[in-house]
């Protein structure tokens, strides 16, 4: 017959370490689960644009290539919004939760009624925790490495850039190249509120003649963060959609993320800077390697084969 050891009084569990216990669990499980070991490489400091950064993807819809498409041109260029990110809120809440846990142990160790009225020391530490959680101020580490003059720098640079122009244009002049020939123009007056109605880019279309529309948007562009404590690099998001001139109905769309984080095939792989390098002489290092990397995505594009374009068009 095994001999079992009796548990002696003082080895009992006492609630509140019991209670400690699964706290500190949960707690450093949460940690595991929200704050990764490092940084990732290419995660985003500084975004602009009309749209979120969403990774790669294609849809197709089959249907006959056009023979006559043409490019919408919006009359204005949309407004942009620059915004310096944040990290996840979440990893600073739980930064709190473990300062104020700390905080509500270190009193209790110093509080002898906690040891006899354990309920008490309890509240202590649930109000040391909340403390914690409620006085957490986030502060994103990229943000850090920036001081404001450069961060000024390099949104004024990137409204100067006017990038959504740069890649309508490049598309143009690389599918001109692939057609034999420029496409057609469609102006496209858009509703920016109710007191500027906009137009509808389909009719002009089918009045000129046209079967398809084609058109260009740059859904973001700014900082990628790099591993080291002051480099970053430049990274773009394209979006390229066709439409039937007749009926309206989406025949392509293709999404493009280029960047240091984001390597594509067939297109060299972008660097990291320091971001002095990058602000250096208002910007101009900075508008010269998003430019490169808007340019190459164009080309990609313009030469993709599912892009329901015929071989050769006739210029309009």
């Amino acid at each position: 017959m095994p001999f079992i050891r009796p548990q002696s009084r003082s080895q009992a569990p006492h609630p509140l370490r019991a209670l400690l216990v699964a706290f500190l669990s949960m707690l450093v499980a949460g940690c595991a689960e929200t704050k990764p070991v490092q940084e990732p490489e290419g995660s985003v400091a500084f975004r602009a644009g009309t749209g979120e950064t969403s990774g790669n993807r294609t849809h197709l819809t089959p249907g006959p290539a056009f023979q006559h498409p043409g490019i919408l041109v919006p009359a204005s260029d949309p407004i942009w919004q620059s915004t310096w990110l944040s990290k996840d809120q979440e990893n600073s809440l739980t930064q709190g939760a473990t300062s104020g846990l700390l905080t509500g142990i270190s009193i209790m160790q110093v509080a002898p009624f906690a040891l006899t009225f354990w309920p008490a020391a309890v509240g202590i530490v649930v109000g040391a925790v909340g403390m914690g959680m409620l006085g957490v101020v986030p502060e994103d580490p990229a943000l850090q490495r920036i001081s404001p003059p450069d961060r000024a720098t390099i949104a004024e640079a990137t409204k100067t850039l006017r990038p959504d122009r740069l890649f309508r244009d490049a598309m143009a002049e690389a599918l001109a190249r692939r057609g034999g020939g420029p496409l057609s123009a469609v102006d496209w007056h858009q509703a920016w509120g109710p007191d500027t109605p906009g137009t509808d880019p389909l009719i002009e279309a089918r009045n000129k003649g046209l079967d398809g529309v084609l058109e260009f948007s740059l859904d973001a562009i700014g900082l990628a963060v790099g591993e080291e404590a002051d480099t970053f690099g430049v990274f773009v998001q394209v979006r390229v959609r066709a439409l039937d001139a007749p009926g309206g109905q989406l025949r392509y769309e293709r999404v493009l993320s280029y960047g240091p984080g984001q390597h594509m095939e067939g297109l060299p792989r972008l660097d990291f800077y320091t971001v002095e390098f990058l602000a250096a002489d208002k910007g101009h290092p900075y508008r010269h390697f998003a430019s490169e990397a808007i340019r190459r995505l164009a080309r990609l594009l313009a030469d993709d084969p599912a892009l329901p374009l015929a071989p050769q068009r006739n210029s309009k």
